[in-house]
């Protein structure tokens, strides 16, 4: 599909997640499922883990060095006929990849929605809402909440920039598998954690989608029209 469909299709994803969560109790179906009451412990911990840097510090160092990577070798290399081949990809992943998340991190800063470890339900103080709904005078929260979307994921989902870097579908497939499994496994362990739940990840992997394709939608006709002045 062009971008136009794709960013269609993400509209209508996002309108999709939103009513089936905000309508029912899904979120909390998943979440009891990760949450021990009886030792009031989730399935993974933060604390002392190896799998804190496997699945969190450490893929977060990974995107940004591979950011870096990338626009060191598109300041040095741009003239290279290797990189003129990848350039739209190349320069679609430069922009997306930073972008999907900043964006999540902006509307994180707006819904003031609670991480599951705060909520009466597993241990906290808050009551569950959801995105469109207040809390109760009796259960305000002292500070701003900041759990929805969620952030660790985008950076992975951010990733599915890389469907355009390939020109063959079968490469392109391939990326997307990529980073649906590096966001997948980053959302899943915040899930885990007790950080997110699965509502907070499924919005953050179509918003980066929908960034992805509309940065797309941008660079491809203005890449092809600069090649065609030039020739």
């Amino acid at each position: 599909m062009s971008p136009t469909k794709h960013i269609a299709a993400s509209l209508a994803a996002l309108v999709a997640l939103m009513v089936f969560f905000e309508l029912t109790n899904f979120d909390l179906w998943v979440q009891d499922f990760l949450y021990t009451p009886q030792s009031e412990e989730w399935l993974l911990s933060t604390s002392n883990s190896p799998l804190y840097f496997i699945f969190y510090d450490g893929p977060k160092k990974l995107l940004v060095f591979f950011e870096l990577a990338l626009l060191f070798v598109a300041i040095f290399f741009n003239q290279r006929g290797l990189f003129k081949h990848y350039q739209q990809g190349i320069l679609i992943v430069l922009i997306a990849l930073p972008l999907g998340p900043a964006l999540v991190s902006s509307l994180k800063s707006s819904t003031n929605v609670a991480c599951p470890y705060a909520l009466v339900d597993y241990g906290g103080k808050l009551s569950y809402i959801g995105v469109l709904e207040s809390y109760p005078e009796d259960s305000q929260p002292q500070k701003r909440q900041r759990c929805f979307p969620a952030g660790h994921a985008s950076g992975g989902f951010a990733l599915l920039a890389l469907y355009y870097l390939p020109k063959s579908r079968r490469n392109k497939n391939k990326m997307l598998a990529l980073a649906m499994i590096a966001g997948t496994l980053m959302g899943g362990y915040k899930m885990m954690v007790g950080h997110h739940f699965l509502s907070h990840t499924l919005v953050s992997m179509v918003i980066c989608w929908l960034v992805v394709n509309i940065v797309a939608l941008l660079v491809l006709p203005w890449r092809s029209m600069n090649s065609s002045v030039l020739d």
